[in-house]
């Protein structure tokens, strides 16, 4: 399922299975992912095309992450699209362990 893009050209596309793990969270942290793959994909539309380049390449070999409070957010980035694509849900290992 996608979500209508932001101003600036990219959506959030959320997985079956992110979909599946964020239904166990709470709204407060559903939203608190929402807010930041949102602005993952601010960040991706302000980036040159040089720099997607870069991002692409990095897609293509493994998903990129982002801690949101106690969870690691997995996703990729399909430039061609234009879609910031959550794929992953986990929660964080407790600090130093």
């Amino acid at each position: 399922m996608s979500f209508p893009e932001t101003a600036t050209g990219y959506a959030v596309e959320i997985s079956s299975t992110g979909w599946k793990q964020l239904s166990f969270l709470a709204l407060e942290t559903y939203q608190l992912i929402r807010g930041e793959l949102d602005a993952v994909a601010d960040r991706l539309a302000r980036m040159g095309s040089r720099t997607l380049a870069v991002v692409k390449s990095l897609c293509e070999a493994s998903s990129l992450s982002v801690v949101v409070g106690e969870y690691v957010v997995l996703y990729d980035v399909d430039a061609e699209r234009g879609r910031v694509i959550l794929r992953e849900v986990a929660r964080r290992l407790p600090q130093g362990t």
